[in-house]
């Protein structure tokens, strides 16, 4: 599956993650970034600059980079080797405006700028979102049936529209996320887990993850069997996940993935941030254009998964509510 591809230092696999920020605040995400710290294992965390306004969004109460004592944890956490990446201005739908401020925020406060970015899903400047993340008319007419948005909703790539940001977007990030599957190993997916793709031209690189929405999929998704997996398959996986999701209770690390990450990092594996990854895999094999057909099946792949994630989801304690009410306050 890897081409003979030899990973660095001798691993024998590569596993990441990539930390999308929603209802993150200090005390529900410096539990988790310590201990993988302990264990030599580095990731990605993503942030929103700029804070939420509206009282009425589910993210509100999330922490941004405004809040000072938060900036610095995050700002160490860079300095200790883990790669902080962009999870759009805000919780909230941000106008061309405030995105910009937000990713001077985000400079100010690191000294760079980000070099990876996912999508917040229902932020309106979201580019090539919505029925537009896909290429095939039929993929866009199923999608738009089943999730019924607003026409031109999501409108980041759109230059007339006051959201529009995708110069931007071209400008500072290297990698964009697409396409998130139920899968360990994504090299079961595709060969190619970095890409570039002629009809998404504010996107220099497109990369897929494995998905796991909240705590009970994650210690699902790196279960002891799907570790043998990983290994056996030489296999490489960027896991999507919410850390703020019900990781962190009671100010401590969900017993079963502070073990199942121990018994990971015992393992000879390659554990870098998302972007250090995709430099990486960049050296030894250039983002290609993919071709429409091994597009058409990642399009396809991506609904079969989506299917099924409808029937396999998995409820968890949602323990960063008490977190929210607490910054709230702050």
């Amino acid at each position: 599956m890897t081409d003979n591809i030899k990973y660095p230092e001798n691993k024998d696999f590569i596993f990441t993650i990539f930390d999308d920020t929603d209802v993150s605040v200090l005390e529900n995400i410096r539990p988790i970034y310590d201990y993988l710290y302990s264990l030599g294992i580095y990731t990605t965390k993503s942030v929103w600059p700029v804070g939420c306004r509206e009282k009425k969004s589910d993210f509100y109460g999330s922490a941004s980079l405004e809040d000072d004592v938060y900036a610095a944890y995050i700002k160490k956490l860079s300095e200790k080797g883990f790669e902080i990446a962009f999870h759009g201005a805000s919780m909230e739908s941000s106008t061309r405006d405030k995105t910009l401020k937000g990713l001077n925020r985000f400079a100010d406060t690191f000294g760079f700028y980000p070099r990876s970015y996912a999508c917040h899903a229902t932020n309106k400047e979201n580019i090539y979102w919505g029925e537009k993340r896909f290429c095939f008319n039929i993929f866009k007419t199923i999608y738009k049936a089943i999730y019924r948005h607003p026409k031109n909703y999501f409108c980041g790539h759109d230059k007339k529209s006051p959201f529009f940001w995708a110069d931007l977007c071209y400008k500072h990030f290297d990698y964009v996320r697409t396409f998130t599957f139920n899968n360990i190993n994504l090299l079961n997916i595709n060969h190619n887990l970095l890409y570039s793709n002629k009809y998404l031209p504010y996107f220099k690189s497109c990369f897929i993850t494995s998905h796991a929405n909240n705590v009970e999929e994650f210690n699902r998704l790196i279960c002891i069997k799907n570790q043998d997996k990983l290994v056996k398959q030489k296999g490489i996986c960027i896991i999507s996940t919410h850390f703020g999701k019900g990781f962190i209770a009671d100010n401590k690390l969900h017993p079963v993935t502070e073990k199942l990450l121990k018994q990971l990092s015992c393992r000879n594996g390659w554990f870098a941030p998302v972007s250090s990854v995709l430099d990486f895999l960049k050296e030894i094999k250039p983002a290609k254009q993919i071709n429409d057909f091994d597009l058409f099946k990642l399009e396809a792949k991506w609904f079969m998964h989506s299917i099924m994630r409808i029937f396999t989801k998995k409820k968890y304690a949602k323990t960063e509510i008490e977190y929210l009410k607490k910054n709230d306050t702050k």
